[in-house]
């Protein structure tokens, strides 16, 4: 494959990844719903805990939408689709930590969660230069270094 290639596949890369990082709130979404709707109990013991089962909810469900997220990737095209779904991982691991922090603007968080997909089909490129590479991983680093030392 042929730099120019590359670089021709990069924007459709980016879209599809981007199409993936919209869809994928929205299955977590749907899984704390129907976590919520599953699970809805009513008595004391279960009303004490209802706190820290949502947030279980919102854990597996961002579980399940990792485990999901490389099959939507392969399937619109983004080739090497593994490596875009485990770095964006820990790219979504900084809005977690962003959120734990207090930092809980929740359309910023989405509208970054979105970014989260092409950013790390940036990275994961074929034949990119390092510089388009480091500058995301710097922009989340510094993300993660702002919520822990600023927290809320």
């Amino acid at each position: 494959m042929s730099a120019s290639s590359t670089s021709d596949r990069l924007p459709e890369r980016l879209v599809a990844a981007g199409l993936v990082g919209v869809i994928m709130p929205f299955i977590v979404l749907a899984w704390v719903v129907l976590m919520v709707v599953l699970f809805n109990d009513t008595d004391e013991y279960n009303r004490h805990f209802e706190l820290s089962g949502l947030f279980t909810n919102v854990f597996v469900g961002g579980c399940i939408a990792i485990v999901l997220a490389w099959p939507l990737l392969y399937l619109l095209r983004v080739r090497p689709a593994w490596p875009v779904a485990i770095l964006a991982v820990f790219f979504l691991a900084v809005i977690w930590q962003l959120s734990k922090a207090g930092w809980s603007n929740s359309s910023f968080l989405i509208v970054l969660g979105c970014f989260t997909y092409p950013l790390a089909a940036v990275v994961t490129a074929p034949r990119l230069r390092w510089l388009w590479r480091v500058l995301p991983v710097t922009l989340f680093l510094g993300l993660y270094l702002f919520a822990v030392l600023f927290p809320g």
